[in-house]
């Protein structure tokens, strides 16, 4: 499947690299205004065999096109997209999918019209522990979710297009969509701080479902860098620490157990620590993961996991989110 990448500026390169790696597609093209960009993908790709080119108009028309990879700043991807699914090619592209939930929608209606495909690189549902964690939840080892904690910080990049939560909290968005089966939350609160620039650089997002409750923290003030997530379960709770280069997921057999009193009414909580279980997880690049999907997502036909349907219940979500922050 030939993909034509639009963007090759801070993520785009890495796309590019995975797009030629997999064995489903071919890295047909790359776009961008910036001719320094162009010039660093030309030395990465010295062979001629990818075409490079300033303007991204003539690949929607090239019939050798089947997808385009869209990797720009979120603000252009409603515009990018729905140009895309005009000219009937299948889309990959970068999170968010849109700026706003309306456009979201939109571009979503446009692609099920034209019949195409919309793939949003929602890259920690390709991850291999990510994978684990959801076996665990559908096949009942962790019980039910009772809540689901997550850090991710570091010292920037200050981005100026969107904030830290919506670039940051949207992975952990699109996880507990993944984990929960499409839930929506009941109450969304957000507070932040901006810092630095315009966006806000340190957010708290904390969303209350049927069952559990979730809590995301997003920094780029950040001393130190951290992606951690801690769920915890009626039967187990667990770790994931992908800042670590092993070990990454961490199960403990602990929970508290509710046992009945002598007294009619009441009743005993039990605190219970167990044994501590670190299975081991081959690597997968999750990009190439993602890659790969969306190539037999277009080949079978199918929705993707991260679909445009998965996108709009996420950016439905951020913009509450963001009214909160507006407040």
């Amino acid at each position: 499947m030939n993909i034509a990448l639009i963007g090759f500026g801070y993520w785009g390169p890495n796309i590019a690299r995975n797009i030629a790696a997999c064995k489903k597609t071919t890295l047909y093209a790359v776009c961008d205004s910036d001719p320094q960009r162009l010039e660093r993908a030309g030395n990465i790709y010295r062979s001629g065999s990818v075409r490079l080119l300033s303007d991204y108009r003539g690949l929607l028309f090239d019939p050798a096109v089947d997808a385009v990879a869209i990797a720009t700043n979120t603000g252009a991807n409603h515009r990018l997209a729905l140009e895309a699914v005009a000219a009937g090619k299948h889309i990959f592209i970068e999170k968010p999918m849109t700026s706003t939930l309306a456009e979201a929608v939109e571009v979503g209606a446009a692609a099920e019209r034209a019949g195409v495909i919309i793939h949003v690189d929602h890259i920690m549902l390709y991850n291999r522990v990510i994978a684990y964690i959801k076996d665990m939840l559908d096949n009942g080892i962790l019980g039910e979710l009772l809540y689901y904690d997550s850090s991710r910080m570091n010292l920037g990049p200050i981005r100026r297009d969107v904030n830290a939560m919506t670039d940051l909290a949207v992975h952990d968005l699109a996880v507990i969509d993944y984990l929960s089966g499409g839930k929506t939350p009941q109450s969304v609160t957000a507070v932040g701080g901006r810092g630095y620039g315009r966006q806000e650089a340190l957010t708290y997002l904390t969303m209350k479902y049927q069952g559990f409750i979730a809590h995301l923290r997003s920094s780029w003030m950040s001393p130190v860098k951290e992606r951690r997530m801690i769920i915890g379960g009626t039967k187990k709770m667990l770790v994931f620490d992908d800042v670590k280069s092993i070990d990454k997921l961490t199960v403990y057999d602990s929970g508290i157990e509710v046992t009945p009193a002598e007294t009619y009414g009441e009743y005993e909580y039990k605190v219970r620590a167990g044994d501590i279980h670190i299975p081991f997880i081959g690597f997968e690049d999750s990009l190439l993961a993602s890659v790969g999907h969306f190539a037999e997502c277009v080949e079978n036909n199918v929705l993707s996991r991260s679909s445009h349907l998965q996108a709009i219940r996420v950016i439905e979500i951020l913009e509450q989110a963001q009214k909160q922050l507006q407040k």
